[in-house]
């Protein structure tokens, strides 16, 4: 029987090498389309949970469902991944979005009374309620990011956001990767970590758009025409 710690030795093997800075990539490593097909040695029950754990983390998918359905349908699902390290993985993010999500919201001018109901993920929720009028939920010490999102929030600072976020959701799995090099969790680390350098990617490529448009419409500016996006 093949080792688990190298049972996909051949697979990882085939991928190449990701960055250590996820800020210094220009293009991905290897397209999704190659990506998938290397994925197909995945055994079945493998392959169930790599694709649980995707939509799990692309939650965003859901938004036509409140926020209960959300997070029961979420629970639901998470109990199905059969590794309790990737279970821990999954929770560990999906906490980190709900205190975002909190912030963001209590940012738009939402309160909160203590017995309002707060739907997320993580041990943190009843913690939010409790302290929702704290900068820091009083989370700080133990999450000192919270500080730096709330600031970078009030300064209305997105993009600077969404890097810190994918710089703490680069560490964690950066740490999360030592000790398991040719295993499963190694390759839901791989995608994972594919999943934030294309994000990235995507915004750079994002303000490289909105910068031509802005030379553009600078070239044009004695033109009588006006420029969208502007």
């Amino acid at each position: 029987m093949i080792n688990e710690r190298y049972k996909y030795t051949l697979l990882i093997s085939s991928l190449p090498l990701q960055p250590n800075n996820l800020f210094s990539s220009k293009l991905p490593a290897i397209s999704r389309i190659q990506l998938d097909n290397r994925l197909t040695l995945l055994d079945a029950e493998d392959a169930e949970d790599l694709a649980r754990i995707e939509r799990l983390l692309h939650w965003s998918k859901m938004h036509e469902s409140d926020d209960a359905t959300i997070v029961n349908t979420g629970f639901a699902e998470l109990a199905k991944v059969r590794s309790s390290f990737l279970r821990d993985l999954v929770m560990w993010r999906l906490e980190l979005r709900t205190i975002l999500t909190a912030l963001r919201r209590r940012h738009t001018g939402e309160s909160l009374s203590a017995n309002q109901p707060f739907y997320g993920f993580g041990d943190q929720v009843s913690y939010i309620v409790r302290n929702w009028q704290k900068p820091d939920f009083g989370l700080g010490m133990t999450m000192p990011w919270i500080k730096q999102a709330q600031q970078l929030l009030t300064e209305n600072r997105t993009m600077a956001l969404d890097k810190l976020m994918l710089e703490i959701n680069w560490q964690n799995y950066a740490r999360l990767s030592l000790g398991h090099y040719f295993d499963f969790p190694a390759v839901v680390l791989y995608v994972l970590r594919w999943d934030l350098i294309n994000r990235w990617i995507s915004y750079d490529q994002d303000r490289a758009l909105l910068r031509f448009n802005e030379l553009v419409c600078a070239a044009m500016a004695d033109v009588s025409l006006e420029c969208e996006g502007n």
